[in-house]
């Protein structure tokens, strides 16, 4: 039965190869290895299933796990950050929450005030009338008894 073949990344094939990558380009300038040229991506052609040793599988179980503990660590710093944003804006709402109710505070007095200067000058123009009306009154009397 024929071995399969599989074309894989320098990198994978000299792991799997247990060689260095100088070894392996040392070997692949010699012609001891065939390579597949895509671009500047190089691909090694590997004969065999694919097979982990034991050190690879634990190596990529270790490297998945840092990679994995990095990413935590990259979410546990963003739900920190939203949580001082969170906190900022809260303590920003109570700030506003505060200003709101003394400008509030500030219209229902400037609007008592404006209802008791209204009432003043009702007054005041009632006043007004009133002398005004006695005024006329006075120098027609006045009129009628000098003349």
């Amino acid at each position: 039965m024929d071995e399969p073949v599989r074309w894989v990344s320098k990198d994978m094939a000299a792991r799997e190869l247990e060689v260095s990558l100088s070894t392996l380009d040392r070997r692949i300038r010699d012609g001891e290895v065939e390579v597949l040229r895509e671009g500047r991506r190089v691909y090694v052609r590997v004969e065999g299933p694919e097979y982990l040793s034991d050190e690879e599988l634990l190596r990529r179980a270790k490297d998945r796990t840092d990679e994995l503990e990095e990413a935590v660590r990259r979410w546990e710093r963003i739900a920190s950050e939203l949580e001082r944003e969170r906190d900022t804006a809260k303590r920003d709402a109570a700030g506003w929450e505060a200003v709101y109710e003394k400008v509030k505070g500030l219209y229902l007095s400037e609007c008592a005030e404006h209802e008791r200067t209204e009432r003043w000058v009702g007054r005041l123009g009632r006043a007004v009338a009133v002398l005004a009306v006695l005024l006329v009154v006075s120098l027609t009397v006045v009129w009628r008894l000098l003349a």
